[in-house]
């Protein structure tokens, strides 16, 4: 699954949790999307192997890829870290962030066991046990199910932002969301509507930017994975 639906997801089960506050909905919604960054060790290998993509593949990602960051040791590792970073609300709100922060993970290793690939198996045991989960019928990354997954978040994040008042962009800062919001509840009649032209063509800009950069990222997830609507 690409990260980006597993970023979003995870910003809905923090907001389904009832987290009070966007620093903490936030550290649940990165652990979600944490796992996925053993990709740090593809863009290493990329750099050692001079962009020689097949010898970074065979002798790293075959390797490391959900394994090491996808396994029970990474689980526990994101509860610790995310208990430090949530120590301000106090013992209690902290160990609450690091549960929710342990099964955010956890989710998305099974999240992958489906959206994977049948050739990406996931080891939730490691260190523990080698045992590999894995299911012949898995969508690869590139496939429709994950598209389509990938472009329901993104359509959640601008209705759920445009009803509630904030969005999966509060990853991203409250000044992110608070921007987004803005822009999608702007003209709708709850809030007054936009009656100054100059104002209303200024906020059909915004509009505009905000979608275009919506395909424009789309296409930028994409184009690397192979995925093409017209085979």
């Amino acid at each position: 699954m690409q990260g980006p639906s597993h970023l979003v997801i995870s910003w809905f089960y923090a907001e389904a949790s009832s987290l009070e506050q966007a620093r903490d909905r936030r550290i649940v919604a990165w652990a979600g999307l944490a796992p996925d960054i053993d990709v740090v060790a593809y863009i290493a290998a990329l750099v050692y192997y001079r962009l020689d993509k097949e010898l970074a593949f065979e002798n790293v990602w075959r390797v490391v890829h959900h394994r090491y960051t996808h396994g029970l040791a990474f689980v526990v590792l994101t509860g610790v870290v995310a208990y430090w970073l949530a120590g301000a609300r106090g013992r209690r709100g902290s160990v609450r962030v690091a549960a929710l922060a342990m099964l955010a993970s956890g989710i998305h290793n099974f999240l992958d066991v489906a959206a994977g690939g049948p050739t990406w198996p996931i080891y939730p045991l490691w260190p523990l046990s080698d045992a590999a989960w894995h299911a012949s019928w898995s969508w690869t990354i590139g496939e429709w199910p994950n598209i389509v997954v990938l472009v329901a978040c993104l359509a959640a994040t601008l209705a759920y932002g445009k009803v509630m008042g904030r969005s999966p962009m509060e990853c991203f800062g409250d000044r992110a969301d608070g921007w987004l919001v803005r822009i999608l509840q702007q003209g709708s009649d709850a809030h007054g509507g936009a009656t100054d032209p100059a104002a209303a063509r200024a906020l059909q800009r915004r509009r505009i930017v905000i979608w275009t950069a919506l395909v424009l990222a789309t296409i930028a997830i994409l184009a690397p994975l192979g995925f093409n609507p017209f085979q």
